[in-house]
């Protein structure tokens, strides 16, 4: 036991049961449905072009514009997740979006569209993205890998369930009471969940689930726990390691974006069948949650620096490979190698900027990150598609996604962990 701001502290270790798992799994129903929701898109856009006259290219306007907006208030409430906590603002999020998700239902102009399903899902999706993921590491210095692995997975697990969901919905009971469906299960699994919430283990006179000798471990220590200064954002904006960090993961973005985005009709050009390539595509996907997870918890055993360089260099092979691919064997190869690489790079960032920065301001530091490296998704799929206009190939595209990986790769191995203490 101990004692912090006058509240006694328990350790984990003496108690039956860790409350932090209880935040976990909330945190992972609402991450789960927040972006299930949103990987379920492209359901609704056939029969609302068919319904409403609209062309395709603005509905993928409308998405665009959504990830936009997330990045913009990423940086506001990962200022505010700091001072008020993820309870709030999750609550608030939960609110927003099922309003958002309504207002879908009863639209009839794209800029009704734009307004609830752009703007107010992408500020809804703020309120709770950057505040969970600085949540995770305030409550497991230890076991931080699996804690995330467990956070970035459930997201694969809620597109799983959500996807025939509301294929069914949609084509048994039409697009607009789906949205309404939506609605209710967004408010009905998020604004519940939250209230399960706790900002700090200190809150509840606890500490943070302790790292044991396999824990926390980069590529110059021997084992031991590594002391972390807890910087304020603006420190963290002050050095270099902030910075180099940002580029590293912009480019890697960079890559992976231009992939996802135009692996299937790349694929297609070269041959292989849409359902083939559509299947690719669902594989990719679902080795993404397997990687989440698995390089989650093999973090904790080699360390988070080790752990994101290994996918970094299996993301550069991928796109390298997918130049050539040409049968289906080879795209499928390529979706598991690709698929495992981009999520198991996910649960590393959060990880990263906690052992950098400490855990004090990390609600603030992640979300200037986050909005510090949205040119990466931005910048990719449009490079990938200005460059196929020009040459009638996504081969040089795809090159230069595999560079921008391994220039990443070069700039992690640059940034400086905190040395272990002695």
């Amino acid at each position: 036991m101990g004692i912090k701001n006058n509240q006694v502290t328990v350790d984990p270790a003496n108690q039956t049961f860790f409350y932090g798992w209880i935040v976990l799994i909330a945190a992972m129903f609402i991450y789960a449905v927040a972006v299930g929701q949103s990987v379920t898109y492209g359901i609704f856009i056939k029969p609302m072009c068919k319904d409403l006259g609209w062309d395709r290219a603005s509905l993928n306007s409308a998405f665009g514009l959504y990830t936009i907006v997330l990045a913009v208030f990423s940086a506001i409430f990962g200022i505010l997740a700091d001072r008020i906590g993820p309870r709030i603002l999750s609550i608030a999020g939960g609110i927003i979006m099922a309003a958002g998700l309504f207002l879908c239902s009863r639209v009839n102009e794209l800029w009704q569209f734009y307004f609830s399903y752009s703007f107010l899902r992408g500020i809804a999706f703020a309120c709770m993205f950057v505040p969970l993921s600085s949540l995770i590491p305030r409550w497991f210095a230890g076991k931080k890998g699996l804690a995330l692995g467990l956070f970035f997975a459930s997201a694969g697990i809620g597109g799983l369930i959500m996807s025939p969901l509301l294929e069914y919905l949609v084509s048994t009971f039409g697009w607009r009471t789906s949205f309404v469906a939506l609605t209710v299960m967004v408010g009905g699994i998020i604004i519940p969940s939250a209230f399960f919430l706790k900002k700090d283990p200190a809150d509840m006179g606890l500490k943070p689930l302790t790292a044991n000798n396999n824990d926390n471990k980069n590529s110059s220590d021997n084992g031991q726990t590594m002391p972390v200064r807890d910087y304020t954002i603006s420190e963290a904006l002050r050095t270099e390691t902030f910075w180099t960090f940002s580029i590293a993961i912009t480019l890697i973005y960079t890559g992976i974006f231009m992939a996802q985005i135009n692996m299937v009709p790349h694929a297609t050009d070269r041959g292989i069948t849409p359902h083939v390539a559509a299947i690719a595509l669902g594989i990719a996907s679902a080795v993404n949650s397997v990687g989440r997870l698995l390089m989650g918890v093999i973090s904790d055993k080699i360390g988070t620096k080790q752990a994101i360089s290994i996918c970094i260099i299996l993301g550069a092979i991928s796109l390298l490979w997918l130049i050539y691919v040409n049968k289906p064997w080879m795209m499928v190869l390529f979706a598991i190698i690709f698929g495992f690489a981009y999520g198991g790079i996910m649960p590393q960032i959060p990880r990263i900027i906690s052992e950098l920065f400490g855990v004090r301001s990390m609600g603030s530091i992640l979300g200037v990150f986050t909005t510090s490296v949205s040119i990466g998704p931005a910048i990719g799929p449009y490079m990938g598609g200005v460059i196929f206009d020009h040459t009638g190939s996504y081969d040089y595209a795809f090159m230069i996604g595999g560079v921008a990986f391994i220039i990443g790769f070069f700039l992690v191995l640059r940034v400086k962990f905190p040395k272990p203490s002695e």
